[in-house]
């Protein structure tokens, strides 16, 4: 195998691994480390977490993609095209009721 120059992330691989999956970078997962072809914008974002990162130089096996990148661009602007923007307001006094009931409940005398 050709050996790449690399990114090696260490800390909270969890973390690191939901930011590379954001950038859509490809990553080798290690034990103990994240591997990635970092570009400057990924690299910034994973040190901006607390992230430790440092430049080696090795041979890279990323792990498969679930779906090549045509089916996901694809995916991406036909959920686009559908996307609706939906609105709800609370009202809490929605539910009391209305004014001229709440009266007449109080009045003595009154019979339902």
């Amino acid at each position: 195998m050709t050996q790449e120059t690399l990114t090696e992330v260490r800390g909270d691989l969890v973390l690191a691994a939901l930011c590379v999956g954001q950038f859509r970078a490809p990553c080798q997962i290690d034990a103990e480390r994240l591997l990635v072809r970092a570009d400057e914008a990924l690299g910034q974002a994973l040190h901006a977490l607390g992230l430790e990162l440092s430049v080696v130089v090795e041979s890279f096996t990323p792990a498969p993609l679930f779906a090549p990148d045509e089916v996901l661009l694809d995916q991406a602007a036909r959920s686009l095209a559908r996307r609706q923007v939906q609105t709800h307001v609370f009202r809490p006094h929605d539910e009391e009721p209305p004014e001229e009931e709440a009266v007449l409940e109080d009045l003595p005398g009154q019979q339902g």
